[in-house]
């Protein structure tokens, strides 16, 4: 081994941590909403009564992130992980049984308890143990992934879902997860790379040395007080509370009186953007810093609701949603980096899970929520409204952590 700090195993494993979010997160979470419609008027249920299952799902899923990491000392890496694949894919393709809600909650609640443990959480860790250069790069990467699978996919299963049915296209659907997830279970790899034998990307032992001296991470100091952690947790449950509405575009697009081809095409463009996004936050919060990054992500997508809402023409709401797509670059990037940034590595493995239960509630509730929006008020309107709101409230924020410091 020539370079502990450079090498292909580092690619390898950042490939793995792709398929990795191409399971738990682009067909779990970023194609579920081609679901809603057809599944809730064959049942005859309201979209925010289905949706339910998948705002449940997403709440497990953020709540057993917190556990992570004890499950990953007291088991280790490679079985947590396989165990939690299983579970996953299995309890999505039951779904293909039932017809009742209540089991629907159920399937829904353990499908989040096994992508749960192959996520955010432990997606983030992986890449922060894995790389030291280039973390923007492929962090953005990694999840970014997830939304090239959601454009792929979504109208793949339209696709399906038309032709054999929705029960059929959730059997597929959990076959497809675990295939996605399966070389991250084959190959040999450890979640840290010194227990390989290698270091972090990039790795410079004097450069480590010099920021030991001028920062070095300590619990004893740390209060879920203090305002670095409360306006994060702020802004994540803000931010995420706006992403459960790509979702329900496909549902947008029919009330906006376009085709079904045109709402399944705005689902894909959602996450054409959604790789894109994370792709651009990467290379510019490694150039000028994640928290401008930040700040022009969400201006990108104030652009985006605001042409979604004032020009109905298809070709305008397909890149509306495009734009929109850069809803999933802030949490899914940003809030890694900025917990980092702000905590240290060391904290990080301890405050991160927690930031991302947080974030993890906005995003769940808003799933269902803006189905009901619809169901009571007959437009998504208002959901889109909120949003704006939302996005100022964060910006304020932003723009004020710029002019102080926020590690204060």
């Amino acid at each position: 081994m020539k370079n502990p700090a450079k090498s292909l195993k580092h690619w390898l494993v950042l490939a793995i941590a792709c398929g990795m979010s191409a399971s738990a997160v682009g067909i779990n979470l970023n194609v579920i909403g081609v679901f809603y419609t057809p599944v809730s008027e064959s049942l005859n249920v309201y979209r925010g009564t289905f949706a339910m299952h998948a705002t449940l799902s997403t709440l497990a899923l953020s709540f057993v992130s917190l556990y992570f990491a004890p499950l990953l000392n007291r088991f280790g890496w490679k079985p947590v992980l396989t165990g939690a694949a299983l579970l996953a894919s299995l309890s999505t393709i039951l779904m293909a049984f039932t017809t009742t809600m209540w089991v629907f909650y159920l399937l829904g609640i353990l499908r989040g308890i096994g992508t749960g443990l192959y996520a955010m959480v432990p997606l983030s860790t992986i890449v922060n143990n894995w790389f030291e250069k280039k973390k923007g790069f492929a962090m953005s990467l990694s999840f970014g992934f997830s939304g090239i699978i959601g454009a792929i996919f979504s109208p793949i299963f339209t696709s399906l879902i038309a032709s054999i049915g929705w029960e059929n296209s959730f059997i597929v659907m959990g076959t497809v997860m675990f295939i996605f997830v399966l070389p991250a279970i084959l190959y040999p790899y450890s979640f840290n790379p010194k227990d390989d034998g290698y270091l972090p990307y990039g790795h410079d032992e004097n450069e480590e040395s010099s920021r030991k001296v001028i920062k070095k991470a300590n619990w004893t100091n740390f209060s879920y007080t203090q305002k670095s952690f409360v306006l994060l947790a702020l802004i994540g449950l803000l931010h995420t509370s706006i992403t459960g509405i790509s979702q329900h575009l496909p549902g947008f697009a029919e009330s906006n009186l376009l085709s079904t081809q045109v709402g399944g095409i705005m689902l894909s463009a959602v996450m054409v953007g959604n790789i894109s996004f994370k792709l651009l936050i990467g290379f510019i919060s490694d150039t000028i810093g994640v928290m401008k990054s930040t700040v022009i992500l969400i201006m990108i997508n104030i652009a985006g609701i605001l042409l979604l809402l004032s020009v109905p023409h298809p070709a305008a709401q397909i890149i509306g949603s495009f734009v929109f797509g850069s809803v999933f670059a802030v949490p899914a990037v940003a809030f890694p980096l900025l917990t980092t940034e702000l905590f240290g590595k060391e904290l990080y493995v301890r405050i991160f899970p927690i930031i991302s239960f947080i974030a993890g509630v906005g995003g769940a509730l808003s799933m269902t929520v803006v189905g009901y929006v619809f169901d009571f008020t007959g437009s998504y309107v208002p959901a889109f409204m909120t949003a704006l709101v939302f996005h100022g409230v964060n910006l304020f924020i932003l723009f004020s952590a710029l002019r102080n410091n926020i590690k204060d």
